[in-house]
């Protein structure tokens, strides 16, 4: 497609202008674009990297250091990572883990992916991470003998399980 200003050059740029609440589209070359009073943001690859550092609240020049660690399997480092805004291999994530985690705990607000749970089986599915939480609490509990403590889990453990076999009685 032409340029709809220049109609010599090859339109590289498509720009959605909306006024009145109407969108029209307008596409323009590289030469155009950069000439045009509309366009009056030119977003740039090569920024990305710094985008991403001030997001994160990184500076390059502070995490550089002579000997820095590198992922083993694809040979990447942290401030490649920092500077590319993405881990090279799936293996970063346990090479950088203690330089990852307070990252996606800022950028994320947790640690953990609790994702959503769907309405229709929702109490099951709650009831099946409670019971596997008090299990774990119990182990515990049973590791640290707190025998007191981990009877009273243990109580929920079975209630809980009672519960569930009811339901499924009634189905």
């Amino acid at each position: 497609m032409l340029c709809q200003h220049c109609q010599q050059r090859e339109a590289v740029m498509r720009l959605s202008i909306i006024e009145n609440e109407q969108t029209r589209e307008v596409y323009l070359c590289e030469s155009c674009a950069k000439k045009n009073q509309e366009v009056n943001f030119v977003f740039h690859p090569a920024i990305v990297p710094e985008f991403l550092q001030a997001l994160f609240g990184f500076n390059s020049k502070s995490i550089e250091q002579p000997s820095e660690k590198t992922c083993p399997k694809c040979g990447i480092s942290f401030t490649q990572i920092t500077q590319a805004g993405k881990l090279g291999c799936s293996n970063c994530y346990e090479t950088f883990e203690s330089q990852l985690e307070p990252l996606l705990r800022r950028v994320h607000g947790g640690g953990q992916n609790v994702g959503k749970i769907p309405a229709r089986s929702g109490v099951a599915i709650k009831n099946r991470l409670e019971l596997r939480t008090l299990k774990e609490t119990l182990q515990t509990l049973i590791q640290q003998e707190a025998f007191e403590e981990a009877a009273v889990v243990r109580d929920q453990i079975h209630q809980i399980e009672q519960v569930k076999g009811g339901e499924a009685n009634d189905s």
